[in-house]
């Protein structure tokens, strides 16, 4: 045989000994942080016109089915019943996570005190931002009879465009839907071999990085954005606080009164479990000034965003003195940490006499 026939039988058996323990590896390899295996892209993040993606109608969590629009927990009827007081609760994982999740906790909490007609709804999607839940208002809850919509977010604001797409205000991983090979009308443009490589298991768990530069610019977005700068942080503040007053705005021009809550993370919390300092040593470029650098600008903005009438409150203090093991990762906290949220929630909601006794 010869020297060129024997090196293409080896090649040939190398390729299909790397195809086998590739596949093999699909069982036992996977990537992504705990949350993203928990919510896989499939059911949580289903493209959904508007308002970019959401849950999978029925789509399966475990053991449990999520509704019919692709939310946890029951769904509105479509006759509001006499006397019922609707509740939409909207924002990321940190409204879907739980078991029971924030809004189940709250409803739990008004048929405690007896308010028996309060019905809470969760609308959380998982990777949603601000924007995205503005969109779900206008879109979605307005013709389902609200009588009061709470945002409990702010985290994905400020850390998607850390993270990932740097444009403020843009939602999670729009640079990614933007670079769509499917999109380009250049053929030249098309990565064909590194769309061939991406199917393999391997390649993705141990290059991320290489994928990342080979199909998102996101270094030159980077760039156009001004990231890290104090123009940029103070962009990102103010399209947040922004996209709140827009809400209060939309909610009370179809009768529903409206309230927001900006959420805790593991960087505003002063005194830290030892499972939370092994959390934080392990989070990927997290990195807390940051945080703390937009905390200080988004309550300076909220400070004058209430002189307008809008309902805020601060929840970013919640856990600050906690000794307790809350955090799980920078902003997902254990089951224990959910109803401290709930009862702040609850208590507003009473604050604010939104719902008469």
């Amino acid at each position: 045989m010869k020297k060129s026939g024997k090196i293409l039988i080896v090649l040939s058996l190398v390729l299909a000994g790397f195809l086998l323990v590739d596949y093999a590896s699909r069982f036992f390899l996977s990537s992504g942080s705990p949350v993203q295996k928990k919510y896989p892209v499939e059911i949580y993040r289903k493209a959904k016109p508007y308002i970019m993606f959401g849950g999978a109608p029925f789509g399966v969590e475990g053991k449990e089915r999520l509704n019919l629009s692709g939310y946890r927990g029951k769904y509105p009827a479509p006759v509001k019943e006499p006397g019922e007081f609707r509740i939409f609760v909207l924002g990321a994982s940190t409204v879907v996570d739980g078991e029971p999740p924030i809004p189940q906790l709250l409803e739990n909490k008004f048929r405690q005190s007896g308010f028996n007609n309060v019905n809470v709804y969760n609308f959380g999607v998982v990777s949603s931002c601000s924007g995205q839940d503005l969109a779900r208002i206008l879109f979605q809850v307005s013709d389902l009879k609200p009588d009061l919509i709470i945002m409990y977010n702010g985290d994905h604001d400020m850390e998607g465009p850390y993270f990932g797409d740097p444009r403020p205000g843009y939602p999670f991983n729009f640079i990614a839907y933007e670079n769509n090979p499917i999109l380009d009308s250049q053929i030249r443009n098309y990565p064909l071999t590194t769309l061939i490589l991406y199917g393999s298991n391997l390649l993705r768990h141990f290059f991320p990085d290489f994928f990342l530069r080979r199909f998102v610019p996101l270094e030159q977005e980077r760039m156009k954005a001004g990231y890290y700068t104090p123009a940029w942080e103070n962009e990102i503040a103010g399209l947040y606080v922004a996209n709140l007053k827009k809400a209060s705005l939309i909610s009370k021009s179809f009768g529903a009164d409206f309230i927001a809550f900006f959420q805790p993370t593991l960087a505003y919390k002063n005194t830290l479990s030892p499972e939370e300092e092994y959390s934080l040593h392990r989070l990927k470029d997290y990195n807390q000034k940051y945080l703390l650098d937009m905390r200080r600008l988004i309550l300076a903005k909220i400070e004058a965003a209430k002189t307008t009438g809008v309902k805020i409150v601060d929840l970013s203090d919640v856990y600050v003195d906690n000794p307790n093991w809350i955090f799980i990762d920078s902003c997902h906290t254990r089951q224990e940490g959910k109803p401290i949220v709930a009862d702040r929630i609850f208590e507003a909601i009473e604050g604010y006499k939104l719902i008469a006794h």
